[in-house]
């Protein structure tokens, strides 16, 4: 799943060093919220970091992903929705609520792998420190992926031509 997160970054990443005009950037961005919402989010446009989808009183989730880049970092804006709450007479009882989280990194390339460099996890919520650590323990193994294969495999894709 990760794997095809990834991959997209890495297309983002050609297609951003290729494309000069703020008009194909944007449909770029597009390209990789929808990609990441049918690969990478696969659980009902839901990838859960705690829980499945049947827990309604202990999950942890990221949804709708929003790309956008400042500067020259690439930014993934999710909705992140959690309850860690307990199931006491039949009511499931603790905090909960859903904000949104920026994940953000340097695209960079070296060693065969393709991977964000100075990773960042960030929300302007109250209850960001207490699913942050869940936040950062889940998604940061998946931010780096060896690229190698990709590469090949799109540059052969590219050269082999229409009805190849």
């Amino acid at each position: 799943m990760m794997k095809a997160f990834m991959a997209v970054l890495l297309l983002f990443l050609l297609h951003v060093q290729v494309a000069g005009a703020a008009a194909k950037l944007d449909v770029a961005y597009a390209s990789v919220e929808r990609i990441l919402t049918t690969r990478f989010l696969t659980e009902g446009g839901r990838r859960y970091l705690q829980g499945a989808p049947e827990d309604m009183c202990a999950y942890a989730f990221i949804q709708e992903p929003r790309v956008s880049a400042v500067g020259e970092r690439l930014q993934i804006r999710f909705l992140f929705a959690a309850r860690a709450g307990k199931e006491v007479a039949g009511t499931c009882v603790g905090p909960g609520d859903n904000f949104d989280i920026v994940v953000s990194g340097v695209p960079s390339y070296g060693d065969g792998e393709l991977f964000l460099e100075a990773l960042r996890f960030e929300a302007e919520h109250k209850l960001f420190d207490v699913f942050s650590k869940l936040i950062e323990r889940q998604l940061t193994p998946q931010m780096r992926i060896r690229a190698k294969p990709y590469i090949e495999s799109y540059i052969a894709e590219l050269t082999a031509g229409p009805g190849a």
